[in-house]
């Protein structure tokens, strides 16, 4: 049976909006296998397993439009998503991020469901293991990071349930309570109010609480600090990405001050950021670097939807403190912060908001954003066993996130099976070697689990 057409959300069209030629909107990830994988299997896996999540099998209809729609694709065909190609030369890891690099450039096209895979064979993955990889590239507007972890779970070897197309639900990371997001459903036009009629803010800030004081509180956010990293974009898209790291040892570092896993990496990244800046004779004392973070606002019930439900927050990152212990302390003290507040229910709020209004209040809020942030860095966990797709072991899981307007770098963090990767995604005018960054986090992860005692 044909899926029935439907209207794009707001939040979802927000992200559709987003789409520019020089930042593609789309989530592209790289699934590395233990085994070769053919591609009449993967061909098998998509048509008995990801076609039954309907947005798959359906176009947008107005891309562009004020209303545009979800419609049944009446020329669907695999030979349009799903293909196999070579990975270059020098191959193994190298190779695929060259092959990732070129695909990331490459805006998807909106005559189909927006999203591609493409099968490799013959990788040597870097970390002991080798065989077929997927490159998958799905548009944000089909669904954020969560929704698609959903997917892939639902639909490996493990847990495919013919009987059961969408999977059971799961329970996502730290939902906001429908309190909040009750107390915040009109944070939109609140937001348009304060943005045409900014001598609000000061009476905003002194007298409201809850959703309105912090919703003041990121109007009234200072932009970051003009670095290199506050270039501007181009058409060229670059990605690495780290080593395994254990996330026991994660683990270890996070006890030693009572932080949490994602604590952890924050620090790190801030520490990578700052070696980063430093090779290039940026300064660092005193410098603002934030990076907006996803926060899931997805209900319970609702875990197994896809589409889009986050908000974000807004995170300075350290890089002015010069020892990896400082940042650690310094990166628990935000994260603590940022959780005790509405923000992210606020700029769910805002998205919905922006998803239906005019082009220009879409821009000024997009603007508004990237001028308070130098980046995108996204925590999504991943599976905690090794997981099979066709009876090839999945041996390595990575994602890179696409960052909207001018923005142009891009930090992902996975876990998968008791490791975790790092992906950089970097706009080649901001960011020439997004490899010297992976290797930066390493470094830093590195002295952080020295500094803790935890280094293995």
């Amino acid at each position: 049976m044909a899926p029935r057409p439907f209207p794009v959300s707001p939040p979802d069209s927000a992200w559709l909006r987003m789409e520019q030629p020089t930042n593609p909107m789309t989530i592209t990830g790289v699934v590395g296998f233990g085994a070769e994988l053919s591609l009449d299997k993967l061909r098998r896996f998509v048509e008995e397993r990801l076609s039954r999540f309907d947005r798959f099998r359906m176009r947008i209809e107005g891309v562009g439009a004020a209303r545009p729609r979800w419609v049944p694709d009446e020329r669907f065909s695999l030979d349009h998503h799903v293909y196999e190609t070579e990975v270059p030369a020098p191959g193994g890891k190298e190779g695929l991020q060259a092959l990732v690099s070129d695909l990331m450039s490459q805006p998807l096209s909106f005559a189909h469901s927006p999203w591609t895979f493409h099968l490799v064979h013959g990788v040597d993955h870097g970390d002991g293991t080798s065989g077929s990889a997927l490159v998958v590239r799905v548009h944000h507007v089909i669904g954020d990071g969560l929704a698609l972890m959903h997917v892939l779970v639902h639909a490996v070897d493990e847990y495919f349930d013919a009987d059961v197309p969408t999977g059971r639900a799961r329970r996502p990371r730290r939902p906001v309570s429908e309190r909040a997001l009750s107390t915040l459903k009109n944070a939109g036009a609140e937001a348009l109010d304060l943005i045409t009629k900014p001598r609000h803010l000061g009476g905003r800030l002194k007298a409201a609480g809850g959703g309105a004081a912090s919703l003041a509180h990121l109007l009234a956010m200072p932009a970051d600090s003009d670095t290199v990293l506050k270039r501007g974009t181009s058409p060229v898209k670059q990605a690495a990405w780290t080593g395994p790291i254990p996330l026991e040892t994660i683990r270890a570092v996070g006890r030693s001050l009572d932080a949490k896993v994602n604590d952890v990496l924050m620090s790190s990244a801030a520490g990578a950021l700052r070696r980063y800046l430093e090779a290039r004779g940026e300064p660092v004392d005193g410098v603002t670097v934030r990076t907006a973070t996803p926060f899931n606002v997805r209900p319970l019930e609702k875990a197994h939807e896809l589409g889009n439900s986050f908000g974000l927050v807004f995170v300075a990152l350290p890089v002015g403190e010069p020892t990896a212990e400082g940042r650690l302390r310094l990166t628990k003290e935000r994260m603590d912060t940022v959780k005790d507040t509405y923000e992210p229910a606020v700029v769910y709020g805002i998205l919905q908001s922006i998803g239906r209004a005019p082009m220009w209040a879409h821009r000024f809020v997009v603007r508004l954003f990237q001028q308070k942030a130098s980046g995108v860095l996204t925590n999504v966990p991943g599976p905690t066993e090794t997981l099979h797709i066709e009876g090839a072991p999945i041996t390595t899981l990575m994602f890179w996130v696409p960052q909207a307007g001018d923005l142009g770098l891009g930090i992902s963090i996975l876990s998968l099976d008791g490791v975790v990767r790092v992906g950089i995604a970097a706009d080649a005018a901001i960011v020439d070697d997004p490899a010297e960054l992976a290797h930066a986090f390493e470094d830093e992860f590195a002295a952080l689990a020295e500094a803790f005692g935890a280094a293995g």
